[in-house]
């Protein structure tokens, strides 16, 4: 069948093992009121009944359905596959265990097409479990840098934001909720392949230089998180946390002015090694490294988040890696007992009685029980809470 007319905007579903949510998702597209969209089905070779789902919508005239013979190993190549299939000049990578309001491409093509210098738009997402329950909005872990920044619509220099935020964190809790310019991603190199887990916030930051970029505060994404998606898969062998710090440590060396960047031959040293040909002690190592250049180049040089909340930023990652590390090679007795004391102090002041009485327990039992046991002083709590509680 020769193809219709050449759609506005493509619509990439790149999916592997998500057959529970998968009808949810497309159906959520199809029903989009903004209709000049061709949909682009995408499987990695899943070993659930996906096939069988994705293959139900060939029929459909905006729909063409992809199967891959292998493995592909990353979720990037499948979004540069997409985008090399795709014939319309805006690109939205649904990711196939999320859905969408069906007003998202309606509230987000006039941005684009509007706004030439916007080299993407996003919006704001919900976060939801396996079974729809809302969370709150997905982006809470962004309140400590900014409170009000994320609570109204804006359009902003790109470089300018990547210097304030994506030097921190990356901003754009999923990707889902972005509609993006195929000529701008393309003009960037595409997403990097190297990556398993954070070649979204990479490709982002880049294409952010490139202009301008757009924010939506309406919550028109529902960004699904569970136990099979991929941060989960990921978490093991601490490939997440240091595929996360890798590259905020790029987009630090890509944005920062080269005269503030002291350590740029260590850093090129980290940058030098994919976290994915790393071994799980080296990755933290590697983690530790990106954490301590970060750190020290924002608070020398970022200007826009008080100095009181990036130590206090940098403090809760720090403590993440710890507890990545611990996972990996249990540590002494002793040593946990500190980290325990550490966190207690740090944490303290924020805490409620019934966490402080929990964590004070905690702190008690490390170096008796240690890490291996290290959930048996809360499960006591628990158990006495219930036998004070019975009637």
């Amino acid at each position: 069948m020769p193809p219709g007319p050449t759609p506005t905007v493509s619509v990439i579903v790149p999916n592997y093992n998500h057959a529970r949510y998968l009808r949810r998702r497309v159906d959520s597209i199809l029903a989009q009121t903004y209709s000049d969209f061709e949909l682009i089905l995408l499987d990695d070779c899943s070993t659930d009944h996906s096939r069988e789902i994705l293959a139900s919508y060939r029929d459909n005239p905006k729909v063409r359905v992809e199967f891959n013979a292998k493995n592909s190993g990353t979720p990037f190549k499948q979004w540069n596959k997409g985008v090399q299939m795709a014939r319309g000049r805006y690109i939205w990578i649904a990711e196939s265990d999320d859905y969408a309001d069906f007003r998202f491409l309606a509230r987000m093509v006039p941005i684009l097409d509007e706004q030439t210098a916007v080299t993407f738009a996003y919006c704001r997402s919900w976060s939801i479990g396996e079974n729809d329950q809302r969370f709150g909005f997905a982006d809470l872990y962004l309140v400590s840098l900014d409170a009000n920044h994320w609570a109204a619509n804006f359009v902003v220099d790109g470089l300018e934001e990547c210097q304030r935020f994506f030097v921190l964190a990356a901003p754009i809790p999923n990707a889902s909720s972005v509609l993006f310019r195929k000529d701008v991603y393309e003009r960037v190199g595409r997403a990097d392949e190297g990556l398993r887990l954070c070649g979204d916030y990479k490709v982002f930051a880049a294409m952010a230089v490139e202009g301008k970029i757009a924010y939506l505060a309406e919550p028109l994404n529902y960004y699904r998180s569970h136990r099979e998606n991929a941060r989960t898969r990921t978490a093991a062998g601490a490939l997440s946390i240091a595929e996360y710090f890798y590259v905020m440590l790029s987009v630090v060396d890509r944005v920062a002015p080269p005269e503030t960047l002291t350590q740029k031959t260590a850093m090129n040293e980290v940058l030098s090694r994919l976290p994915f040909k790393l071994d799980p002690r080296e990755r933290i190592q590697a983690a530790k490294q990106s954490l301590t250049y970060i750190a020290d180049w924002n608070l020398r040089h970022n200007p826009h988040v008080p100095g009181k909340a990036l130590r206090k930023h940098f403090m809760n990652w720090e403590f993440a890696l710890v507890d990545n590390e611990f996972a990996i090679s249990p540590p002494s007795r002793w040593r946990f007992f500190l980290h325990r004391c550490r966190f207690c102090r740090h944490y303290f002041p924020e805490m409620g009685w019934k966490l402080r009485l929990v964590n004070l327990m905690r702190v008690l039992g490390a170096p008796v029980v240690g890490y291996r046991h290290r959930h048996w002083p809360e499960q006591a709590y628990a158990r006495v809470i219930r036998m004070l509680d019975a009637p």
